[in-house]
């Protein structure tokens, strides 16, 4: 249990600064968790950089200079979070290490109803992506809606070990 404690000076304020610090403490209680958790304003759009694992590098680095890797496959899912309005994903361009486009894998706007998913998936076998690999998701939705939650699942199962995580996308631009 915490206590908490009024100084002398605090108690010599005049109303005015009692009614600032009970303000302060109730915002402090009731907003603090969420701009914790990075709750974000309405917006018409955005375009979400998603890293994207293709390839992990581990282990020790050998003479030929080079550390073993591992291929992973990745589900990207792209969640509308707004509850009344639907969003387009209107491009997803996938970049490899070096920046390099390799490919858009939205050809044609793709909707997303309320509460509604979209995926895109690179799979184990495809390593032109590299360890560095993203995509640069830009959604947009005809009135201001929250704005989606972009993850990427990477994982490798196989008998031995496996290996999965989660990277998530950080908005770069709004229209």
């Amino acid at each position: 249990m915490s206590t908490f404690r009024i100084s002398s000076r605090m108690r010599r304020n005049s109303p005015a600064g009692s009614f600032r610090l009970l303000a302060a403490l109730l915002f402090t209680g009731t907003m603090a968790p969420a701009l914790a958790e990075g709750i974000e304003p309405p917006t018409k759009g955005q375009t979400v950089y998603v890293p994207i694992y293709s390839e992990i590098r581990h282990g020790n680095v050998a003479s030929s200079g080079k550390s073993d890797s591992t291929l992973m496959s990745v589900l990207v899912s792209v969640r509308n979070t707004d509850p009344s309005n639907p969003i387009r994903v209107v491009a997803a361009p996938y970049y490899n290490t070096d920046g390099v486009l390799i490919r858009n894998s939205v050809q044609t706007p793709r909707v997303i109803a309320p509460f509604g998913t979209f995926e895109l998936f690179v799979e184990l076998r495809e390593n032109a992506g590299g360890s560095g690999a993203n995509y640069a998701i830009k959604w947009d939705a005809a009135t201001p809606v929250s704005p989606p939650t972009i993850e990427a699942l990477h994982s490798k199962f196989q008998a031995g070990y496996s290996v999965a995580f989660i990277s998530r996308g950080r908005a770069i631009s709004e229209p």
